[in-house]
């Protein structure tokens, strides 16, 4: 059974027409209503607010004024036209529409600005409302008859006010959007129902004698209608009684009919009670049939929820959704569980689902859960949701074990009872098998980290304890080349004095490399001291400019140096920098062809002191120069072209340049020449040095160092 919600009552299909018929109906019926009253009776005619006020919903905002005095003067018309005195027409049509003004604003005045009949909410507030206007509607007529004094005020109050909300409660909730549903009885059913409820309607407005309490019974029938059938059909049932009613008690007939010779109080006394007989229908029948409908619409949304429920569990083939009752027995098994368990759900069904657990497994999650190792306890733990999910292995039908990430909850009722359990699981085996593995491979992989930290520290120290061995006969040999060299031990011959050159240099080579060797050792041990003392870093620049001048003469290089004419001062060690910048200078040489060029220049930038060493060598390929820092390495021109190096320089510089809180880096194009770039903080200016105490930085250079 499908339900729909309608809207409210303003038409958007011809509403001018839909409007037009409208009015012509209001006055139609309004003639009618007001026209059958028997004499006197001049207080209570049931004009058709009901229809005023639904008329209202049509009206756009913007025209409420105009149809306000429209609306009256036509009202007043026709009570006019009825030979109503003119203040009692003025009075009541005036009451007639401002209580109907009242009530469609205030219907429609909740969060959506609809007017319907939809929720609870919807119909207190027409109930509301149509009190409301009600009763401005009776105060505005007491009024009037207090002024006038042609009846007591307070039984025009009575009497205009009942007979008004009696007309609203019958004709205003078609008007309003209702809940839109078949009905549950057949149509045999229905036909029977309206024949028993018309016929009763009849009967109980028949010259009986049988007093108002017969009236009453027609309830029960208009019961049956708003259990059973439409809402809609069920209003319509309710305005064929109001208006059979109606029509047989003008007629003088039914318990509510009025007696020609008696009173105008008796009159209106026994047309108030027909207004009450009227209310009492609709105020049991209306909120009975709106209860039905809306608990039909939440039954029809509980039922596609259910099923939208079931065919998510059914189509969930990778997943294994299992529910249990209050006690633990299995009573839901998706086709998943069953792709994933092995088993059918007819089974397993009525089982508890420790079937598929060892008892080794209960005891590691117990374990993991800290509770004890029953599967009772371990359930109990998942399901108050300790953790949101937890890997655990289940037995297969064939005995197998397959791995799930299982979690598991509770199913609470309306009224936080406990009705059950239910637990999903996605097949994780493969990727625990894959995490396992990955975790094995990563502890080898740290086995083999370790071992080669091990391997390394060895070699470190193999490499310092041999270089500290070597460094003392090479120092001894060189003493003894000098000794020889000096005609120590006798003259020597040319062919001599060349072959101690040669052995001379070869061990003035070694020496160096086992300086090297011994410097990177004590780099990475952390034992290198470095002397931080203030320093023009021009002296440094020159010193070792004029201390390589003579090699690269001699390689047939223009070699120049540039300093600035202000002292560039830095807080270092001038014998670590001063080895950094012969470091770079020689590298430049040996890679730069004769009659090339090295140039050292030294420049402040910012706050940072810059020492440039530019050669026109060969340059380094851009894929090796982010390894030229690394120890040992060497650059592939220097292997081709057989040039001697250890490959330890360049590290031992950037790790010396480090020390003093610079760096160093390199910017090289093959054939074109590479630029090596050291920046250091700079310590500060002359005058603050000199106000420290310290010694003045300006100092005369010469040699091949130009001042800028």
């Amino acid at each position: 059974m499908g339900v729909a919600q309608a809207g409210g009552a303003r038409m958007t299909t011809h509403p001018r027409t839909s409007f037009a018929l409208l009015a012509i109906f209001t006055v139609v019926v309004s003639f009618y209503l007001v026209g059958v009253q028997p004499e006197p009776l001049v207080v209570t005619e049931a004009f058709p607010a009901g229809l005023l006020a639904g008329a209202w919903l049509f009206v756009p905002r913007r025209l409420h004024a105009l149809f306000f005095v429209c609306a009256w003067a036509v009202s007043a018309g026709i009570y006019l036209v009825l030979d109503r005195d003119p203040l009692v027409a003025l009075g009541w049509a005036g009451a007639a529409v401002v209580g109907s003004a009242i009530v469609a604003h205030g219907i429609t005045r909740g969060p959506e600005r609809r007017a319907a009949l939809l929720t609870e909410d919807d119909l207190r507030r027409f109930i509301g409302q149509t009190f409301l206007g009600s009763l401005v509607a009776a105060g505005i007529t007491g009024a009037l008859a207090s002024v006038l004094g042609n009846t007591q005020w307070w039984v025009a109050a009575l009497g205009v006010g009942v007979a008004h909300l009696g007309t609203y409660v019958v004709l205003l909730p078609h008007f309003l959007g209702r809940p839109r549903y078949p009905g549950v009885a057949p149509l045999a059913e229905r036909v029977v129902q309206w024949i028993c409820t018309v016929s009763f309607t009849v009967i109980a407005f028949l010259p009986l004698d049988l007093g108002p309490s017969l009236a009453f019974g027609v309830i029960p029938f208009l019961g049956w209608a708003a259990l059973r059938a439409p809402m809609r059909e069920t209003l319509v049932q309710f305005l064929v009684v109001a208006t059979t009613s109606h029509a047989m008690t003008m007629q003088g007939l039914g318990p509510f009919a009025v007696d020609p010779d008696g009173t105008v109080l008796e009159a209106e006394m026994i047309t108030v009670m027909y207004a009450v007989w009227v209310l009492a229908c609709g105020l049991t029948t209306i909120p009975f049939s709106l209860a039905v409908g809306v608990q039909r619409r939440e039954s029809w949304q509980s039922r596609q929820e259910q099923a939208r429920v079931r065919q998510l569990v059914q189509s969930a083939t990778g997943v294994a959704i299992i529910g249990t009752d209050a006690h633990g027995h299995i009573d839901l098994f998706n086709p998943g569980a069953e792709t994933i368990f092995g088993y059918t759900s007819e089974e397993v069904l009525g089982l508890m689902p420790s079937v598929f657990l060892t008892h080794e497994e209960t005891e590691r999650v117990a374990t993991l859960l800290s509770t004890r190792p029953t599967f009772v306890d371990v359930a109990y733990e998942l399901a108050s949701g300790a953790v949101e999910s937890l890997d655990v292995d289940f037995l297969r039908k064939d005995g197998s074990v397959v791995t799930l990430q299982f979690s598991m909850s509770r199913i609470y009722s309306s009224d936080g009872k406990v009705l059950g359990y239910v637990s999903t699981g996605e097949d994780v085996t493969s990727r625990v098998k894959r995490q396992q593995a990955l975790e094995e491979a990563l502890a080898h992989e740290r086995l083999a980290v370790e071992n080669l930290k091990e391997v390394d520290q060895v070699k470190d120290a193999l490499v310092s304890g041999v270089s500290h061995e070597l460094r003392t006969p090479i120092t001894s040999i060189l003493g003894y080349l000098e000794m020889l060299e000096d005609g120590g031990f006798g003259p020597l011959s040319g062919a001599q004095v060349q072959a101690l050159g040669r052995v001379k240099g070869n061990s003035n080579r070694l020496l160096s490399l086992i300086d090297d060797l011994l410097t990177l050792s004590r780099i990475q041990d952390g034992y290198l001291a470095v002397e931080t003392t203030r320093l023009d870093l021009r002296d440094v620049v020159s010193t070792a400019g004029h201390e390589m001048l003579p090699a690269l003469e001699a390689a047939g290089l223009d070699f120049t140096v540039e300093v600035p004419e202000e002292p560039v001062a830095v807080v270092g060690d001038a014998e670590r920098l001063g080895r950094v910048v012969v470091n770079l200078v020689g590298n430049a040489a040996k890679f730069t062809d004769r009659f090339g060029s090295v140039t050292v220049r030294l420049e402040v930038d910012g706050d940072d002191a810059v020492v440039a060493v530019t050669d026109t060598g060969i340059g380094i390929p851009e894929e090796e120069q982010d390894q030229l820092f690394d120890r040992f390495f060497r650059a592939t021109s220097a292997r081709e072209r057989a040039i001697q190096g250890s490959g330890l320089g360049l590290a031992i510089a950037r790790a010396l340049v480090q020390s003093h809180g610079g760096s160093i880096e390199v910017d090289s194009q093959v054939d074109v020449g590479s630029t090596f770039r050291i920046r250091l903080p700079l310590e500060g200016t002359l005058s603050v040095l000199e106000q420290a105490g310290g010694p003045p930085l300006e100092q005369e250079t010469a040699g091949a160092v130009r001042r800028r």
